[in-house]
């Protein structure tokens, strides 16, 4: 389900550095690329760094889906950002694609 695998990506964002490399492995192509207002960046690699990064940016932060719709290869979900202690911090939409396997193979990000 569609769902599951976008609460499996926002479970990544919290995941340690030893554990993302596997939770990435199936959900997303080597070759994904991620874009939001301040990142543009490509590979699977480049990716789980940059969520090691937001970890360090925003200690305690995670993301929770609100909801999703898809058509095609075609999803949006909306989200919000929470961080431990401090309840929401932000909301916005994320954009992806899939490829035929079903993995993700591009996220932008607005917020």
């Amino acid at each position: 389900m569609l769902e599951d695998k976008w609460n499996a990506y926002a479970k990544t964002w919290s995941l340690p550095d030893s554990d993302r490399p596997t939770a990435l492995k199936d959900l997303v192509s080597e070759d994904v690329t991620y874009t939001d207002p301040q990142t543009a960046i490509t590979g699977k690699g480049a990716f789980s760094a940059h969520i090691g990064q937001f970890q360090k940016d925003v200690p305690g932060g995670y993301f929770e889906i609100l909801s999703v719709n898809a058509h095609h290869d075609r999803t949006l979900a909306n989200w919000r950002m929470c961080k431990e202690g401090a309840g929401e911090v932000m909301r916005g939409t994320s954009y992806a694609t899939l490829n035929e396997a079903g993995q993700f193979t591009s996220f932008t990000g607005f917020y």
